[in-house]
């Protein structure tokens, strides 16, 4: 062995400690194989070339391994003679509009995969101030994918962790590249791109499971972003740094530790501030479960959710009860658990705790097998409830993998970083408030300003110009009362702006492209898939769709007999829940039920999916009417209704009469809740059949109400709405349309 090539053990061995998952994948490939990689930055790919190397088990005898590079990367004469066995070549096709270019690269590649050699991809990252959010363009894989195609060899999909030492890689088994072989090249070349992109995140998703708890997550990524770097800002105008996050949340924590035991779910009872999330984070530094509960639920689902997951300790603040008037709530929760305030808990610190607090944030995660023993990766993190928008709310348990896997899978679509800065409007005890909002901007390094209330539709734009936020999740409700009162200027710096939890209007999607040139990404989730499943991306957007599936997420289509355009969706993977807890049961963790075994959950909605994977959801099981016969969904009538009246909201629920036997034959009727001040039936039909649709789809009954019942979460209430129809018609048993 040359020196070069002990120089680099050496290095490997006592220095940087490479460690390797899947390694025997590559000692199983037989000819030649493509390796596709992340790109962290340049020093991590001269020492995985080296590790590919320095080992003759683990290449070709014969053949050098051929390396594509980015013209911008820098190249020194010494590399080559450390690496003798190293091939380079600037390849770069996206520089070039012809096609001879890259008909020449993908010739030349495919030619020497063929003859049984190595190639190794690391394409240019998009610009990133944090090189380990960088995240790689995917038309590189796409010319690349199409020469393995090709020459058909296998791919390996290659992701390395970054700033940290030891460093440690995981390659996923090799797998045969399957591009649809129809259509031009350009669109050959965007769905291999799509493929590349899906292994290279479930190499990132296999690389971060059952490693690291969300304590675990928040020291690495103060390790990698520095503790002085801010991260968290609220209205109230306190801030905090990853330090100062570490350092409260151990301060705080010992003494919530001491008044609940380990495993424990404690409730919290806080609007999205910085205290709320240096709560949370104390809880989970000494191994105690978050419950999140909804605030605006009112007495009787908290009541019972505090029953539900048997929370005996309950912690809120002071100040936010007095403002929201939360008062009687409380007198209320007082009687199934123990309310404790903030303010008082800080004053109920000892100097000891202090002291003891703040050395042990100068070892934050070594100290933590010790002062949180047995918490693992697969146990529970924390506790949400379903938004009871059909009925009662449910607990949902979601491990510390669940929580982590949903923020690796968006990563591997959402190229975020450290330089942008999120405007958190969601509630943490929504599911995608807790993970996009929250979670993410800390694993990511961007800073996160938190708003308590996303009603503030005057003063959340203000807000945004003046922060220059670039990230913005919410959901329609809030987005359309965002972009009414924004000025054109306000949303100048987003990059993204993310639906999710109801459906998008196409009023607001154009509202928002037309006034602020926006795109609305919208994607779809649930509270039981931690919750994120699929989403559009600039990158990859279908307007009407709620995106692709995120990488590492399987699903099944399940016919639906009355539907032929639509399917029961089914989905696994590491982000669905560990299990439900269900109201009046036993207070264990109930696997969620389907009919397609272990692992795999039912998420009530019927969906549609095209050729190119993009999901088109139809409406919840739950939301479909028997109207003369056929299958109604309540969301199509709604978005009709919404196409009719877009200034204003809407529900649709279904009734039965019980009164009329030729009513009973004809199934059920449909009954449009609207907040616009003079409805009529003929605007409405007018709307029905401009969009191709029979009258069956116009509702019996039409009720105006001055506001539509909703959720904190700005979905609408449907038990909430369907009391009230109910009332509506007992009051008026002979109803007139209006």
């Amino acid at each position: 062995m040359k020196t070069g090539h002990l120089f680099l053990s050496f290095l490997l061995q006592r220095w940087i400690r490479l460690s390797v998952q899947g390694e025997p994948h590559l000692a199983t490939i037989e000819g030649g194989v493509l390796i596709i990689a992340n790109h962290p930055g340049l020093w991590e790919q001269w020492i995985v070339l080296a590790w590919l190397l320095l080992q003759p088990s683990r290449r070709p005898t014969n053949e050098k391994l051929l390396f594509f590079i980015h013209p911008d990367a820098p190249l020194s004469p010494w590399l080559r003679r450390l690496l003798p066995h190293l091939s380079i070549q600037v390849a770069d096709p996206c520089a070039a509009r012809g096609e001879q270019t890259l008909t020449a690269s993908s010739r030349r590649l495919a030619e020497h995969l063929r003859a049984g050699g190595w190639a190794m991809l690391f394409p240019k990252a998009i610009p990133a101030t944090s090189v380990s959010a960088a995240r790689p363009q995917i038309k590189p894989y796409g010319w690349s994918l199409l020469a393995a195609q090709e020459a058909a060899v296998p791919v390996v999909a290659l992701h390395i962790d970054t700033l940290s030492r030891p460093i440690s890689l995981t390659l996923l088994p090799p797998r045969l590249v399957s591009i649809p072989a129809e259509g031009e090249l350009r669109s050959r070349r965007h769905a291999a791109g799509q493929w590349a992109e899906d292994q290279l995140g479930e190499a990132a998703l296999a690389h971060h499971l059952g490693r690291r708890t969300l304590w675990h997550s928040l020291c690495q990524a103060a390790r990698q972003q520095g503790h002085r770097r801010l991260i968290l800002t609220d209205d109230t105008g306190k801030s905090a740094t990853y330090g100062q996050l570490l350092r409260r949340a151990l301060i705080l924590g010992l003494h919530l530790a001491k008044h609940n035991p380990r495993g424990a779910h404690v409730g919290i009872l806080l609007p999205t501030t910085n205290a709320a999330i240096t709560t949370f984070f104390a809880l989970q530094a000494f191994g105690r479960i978050p419950a999140l509960l909804n605030f605006t639920a009112g007495s009787a689902p908290l009541r019972s959710a505090c029953r539900t997951g048997d929370i005996q300790t309950l912690y809120t603040s002071r100040l936010f009860v007095q403002k929201a008037g939360l008062e009687p709530l409380l007198a209320e929760l007082r009687q199934e658990s123990q309310v404790l305030f903030l303010e008082d808990v800080r004053g109920q610190l000892q100097p000891w705790q202090l002291a003891w607090g703040m050395l042990l944030s100068c070892f934050p995660q070594q100290v933590y097998p010790f002062i949180a023993p047995g918490v693992t990766s697969e146990q529970p993190a924390v506790l949400l409830f379903t938004s009871g928008s059909e009925g009662e709310p449910k607990g949902v348990l979601l491990s510390h993998d669940n929580l982590l896997a949903n923020g690796v899978q968006m990563q591997a679509r959402m190229d975020v970083h450290n330089s942008d800065i999120l405007l958190n409007v969601l509630p943490l005890f929504h599911a995608f408030g807790l993970t996009a909002g929250t979670l993410l901007p800390l694993w990511a390094g961007m800073r996160c300003h938190c708003l308590p209330s996303p009603l503030d539709y005057n003063r959340i734009p203000e807000v945004a110009y003046t922060l220059r936020a670039t990230v913005l999740a919410g959901t329609d409700t809030f987005l359309a009362g965002y972009a009414r009162t924004a000025d054109p200027s306000d949303f100048q710096w987003m990059r993204y702006v993310v639906a999710g939890a109801e459906p998008l209007r196409e009023s607001t999607y154009r509202l928002w492209l037309e006034r602020f040139g926006i795109r609305i990404m919208e994607g779809y989730g649930t509270t039981e898939t931690s919750p994120v499943l699929s989403v559009n991306t600039p990158l990859s957007h279908r307007l009407g769709s709620v995106g692709r599936l995120l990488p590492g997420i399987d699903c099944r289509l399940d016919p639906v007999a009355e539907i032929p355009q639509g399917a029961l969706l089914s989905v696994r993977g590491a982000n669905i829940m560990l299990g439900y807890l269900l109201p009046g049961q036993d207070g264990r963790c109930h696997r969620p039920l389907s009919p397609h075994g272990e692992g795999w959950y039912a998420c009530g909605d019927i969906v549609r999916k095209d050729a190119e994977g993009f999901l088109y959801i139809l409406g919840r099981a739950k939301r479909f009417a028997k109207v003369g016969g056929e299958m109604i969904s309540l969301a199509v009538v709604e978005q009709v209704a919404a196409l009719a009246w877009p200034d204003h909201r809407h529900a649709v629920v279904a009734f039965r009469p019980e009164q009329q036997e030729e009513s009973k034959r004809a199934g059920e009727q449909l009954v449009l809740l609207t907040e616009h001040p003079h409805p009529d039936r003929s605007t409405l039909l007018a709307q029905i059949r401009a969009k191709g649709m029979g009258e069956i789809y116009l509702p019996k009954k039409i009720i105006r109400v001055t506001t539509l019942p909703l959720l904190g979460s700005g979905k609408a209430d449907y038990t909430a709405i369907q009391a009230l129809v109910a009332q509506t018609l007992r009051e008026d048993a002979s109803p007139n349309d209006p």
